[in-house]
């Protein structure tokens, strides 16, 4: 075959599957007979605006909904707490229901529909579904109102976060997937910051109905029309589901825009791979993925109720106790959230494959808690912008680091056919981290404010941050620039 010849015309199960057929069986026998597979034109396929606008659109997702998450902790330290609407036990358990237990429903929940019924159709349910319940908090203050209502936004929230990474992740051409998925996640934190903190500073606390309002509107009426109108279905979860021809259609078009914009491709690779497991959700415990499930969730339980929420949930009510305004603070988190986030991601895009992600969770770990230590000293000794705005971007740097490359990392550890049931368990069953971060967070912050809210950094740091990483670095299986059907059946 001549390498620079554009190859169009690759149809592989252009058939539907007879659901009574094996499938990795028909895999298997095209892959002998050297065709390639759907995952192997995927994976040929060059970094052009084709797969960006995909990928940018797929993150934009998750700056959205994730805006949402933890408005809670926005809005108590400025205005329901000062009008004595509900006390700090009951915001604590606010936190519970919010970020918590209607992430640990909706994740699961969404996931399963997600490898049944596809990706798109349940990023445009669990997106209309979060800014749905995210509304009400511009309507009252009442606390058994809110816990409701904001309980079905964090289900809305759970199901994208279940959902958008698997997406990406059964697109990005595994060679540069590092680049693709990292390159782009440094945009989502930034648009998530700059919205949030922007905002907050114009809005907060005199107006911040109408912050909610701006919040809700993002996964309502930007990313409902966005997923819409822009992203196909998965065409591995076309082809993993016995629908050969729609994944050919969407792949042959894909290769077509990317061939008119980068010129002809280069041949796929269609030396012979073992085809992915025929796996059902009950094998996420079976003998070959209960290792990797089991690690997985206690990394992500650790990581959610230290690193992730307990500065999400406390630290802001950490800066107000320590004399911090709210001007300061967001003019902070705004200032972090592009040197911090935003910086820290395009550096790790940059890195691309060349390391293992295992081992860059566990840099985003070390990251983040140097930059806690730094906040620590900062509300401590040096009470200044400068230096809260340099701590912050540490912690977000190191953070979002830690945070999306464990998004990539559980995506890629499972085959399709299970991919968001996985991530569901793993991700989704994690937040019950995030139940747990209000109660041990909580707890520590009260008892130990006599000496600086020591234990709540303790936390974060040790059992939060570090511990996960440092299991996953030593236990967790190599992924380094390798296909998702490799990965899937090591």
């Amino acid at each position: 075959m001549d390498q620079g010849q554009p190859v169009r015309a690759y149809v592989i199960c252009a058939r539907d599957i007879n659901p009574a057929e094996d499938y990795g069986s028909v895999v298997a026998t095209v892959a002998v007979q050297g065709s390639p597979t759907i995952g192997q034109r995927l994976d040929r396929l060059p970094l052009t605006w084709t797969l960006w606008r995909l990928a940018l659109v797929t993150q934009a997702g998750w700056a959205f909904v994730v805006l949402s998450d933890g408005i809670a902790a926005r809005i108590y330290p400025f205005v329901w707490g000062p009008q004595g609407a509900f006390d700090e036990a009951h915001f604590s358990w606010l936190l519970v229901i919010s970020t918590g237990a209607g992430i640990v429903v909706g994740e699961y929940a969404f996931a399963v529909l997600s490898d049944q019924l596809g990706r798109r159709s349940i990023l445009i349910a669990a997106a209309a579904t979060c800014g749905l319940g995210t509304l009400s908090a511009a309507f009252t203050s009442n606390f058994y109102v809110l816990a409701l209502a904001l309980g079905l936004g964090a289900a809305g929230i759970g199901g994208v976060l279940a959902t958008n990474i698997v997406y990406m992740t059964e697109l990005a051409p595994s060679d540069v997937r590092g680049r693709m998925t990292q390159t782009t996640q440094a945009f989502a934190p930034v648009l998530l910051n700059v919205l949030g903190n922007l905002s907050a500073l114009v809005l907060m606390p005199q107006h911040y109905q109408l912050l909610v309002v701006l919040i809700a509107a993002g996964p309502l009426l930007i990313l409902v029309p966005l997923v819409a109108a822009v992203l196909p279905e998965s065409p591995r979860w076309l082809d993993a589901h016995g629908r050969g021809k729609e994944a050919v259609a969407v792949v042959t078009r894909l290769e077509q825009e990317s061939e008119a914009r980068a010129g002809p491709l280069r041949a796929p690779s269609v030396a012979q791979v073992p085809p992915e497991p025929k796996a059902a959700a009950r094998d996420l415990f079976g003998p070959q993925f209960r290792g990797r499930t089991v690690l997985l969730l206690v990394c992500w339980i650790l990581g959610y109720s230290g690193l992730v929420y307990g500065p999400l949930g406390f630290i802001n009510l950490y800066l107000v106790k320590v004399g911090f305004t709210a001007q300061t603070i967001f003019t902070a988190g705004l200032i972090s959230s592009i040197f911090g986030a935003g910086a820290g991601l395009l550096i790790a895009g940059r890195l691309n494959e060349r390391f293992e992600r295992k081992d860059v969770i566990l840099a985003g770990a070390v990251v983040a808690s140097i930059g806690l230590v730094l906040t620590f000293i900062t509300g401590s000794v040096w009470h200044s912008l400068p230096a809260l705005a340099v701590s912050s971007s540490v912690v977000t740097a190191g953070l979002y680091l830690w945070l999306f490359n464990m998004y990539t990392y559980t995506a890629v550890a499972y085959p399709t056919r299970i991919r968001a049931v996985g991530t569901g368990w793993t991700d989704g069953f994690g937040h019950i981290g995030a139940i747990l971060s209000p109660l041990i967070v909580g707890s520590l912050f009260v008892a130990t404010a006599g000496t600086g809210y020591i234990g709540f950094f303790a936390y974060v740091i040790i059992p939060g941050a570090l511990l996960p990483a440092v299991l996953l670095s030593r236990l967790g299986v190599s992924q380094r620039a390798a296909s998702l059907e490799s990965v899937a059946a090591v």
